[in-house]
């Protein structure tokens, strides 16, 4: 029989925070998208008022050790906050397009992110 264990993870540090203008940031999302040869819509977690996307710091040997130990680290969060809407109109040019707001309330460390980001002032540190 195989034993099935729950850690999840105690901490999660973020290096950087970028917050942006609500429609910059969906701009930029858009943007970043339509890089991508496939020209996927952009899908962006939202939780507690606050849109946010995260940049993982490479799984170098310490950040798995670290993940395994129960810390998570990530490079970056840019965010805005902004009411949930499934997807928000983004016009760039003359050209309609259109992000994909995914709700991460059910997953635990994403909404406890987005909870600190929604109370997050610019200079602060924890």
């Amino acid at each position: 029989m195989v034993k099935v264990s729950y850690e999840p993870y105690t901490d999660l540090v973020v290096h950087e925070i970028v917050e942006q203008d609500t429609q910059v940031f969906f701009e930029d999302m858009v943007r970043q998208a339509l890089s991508n040869p496939a020209h996927v819509e952009p899908t962006i977690n939202w939780a507690e008022g606050v849109a946010f996307v995260v940049a993982p710091m490479p799984p170098t040997e310490d950040i798995v050790k670290e993940n395994l130990g129960g810390k998570i680290h990530y490079a970056s969060v840019m965010f805005t906050r902004t009411p949930y809407q499934s997807q928000v109109p983004v016009k760039i040019g003359s050209q309609n397009y259109s992000a994909r707001l995914r709700k991460a309330e059910n997953n635990l460390t994403l909404a406890g992110l987005a909870r600190f980001l929604n109370d997050f002032q610019p200079g602060q540190t924890s």
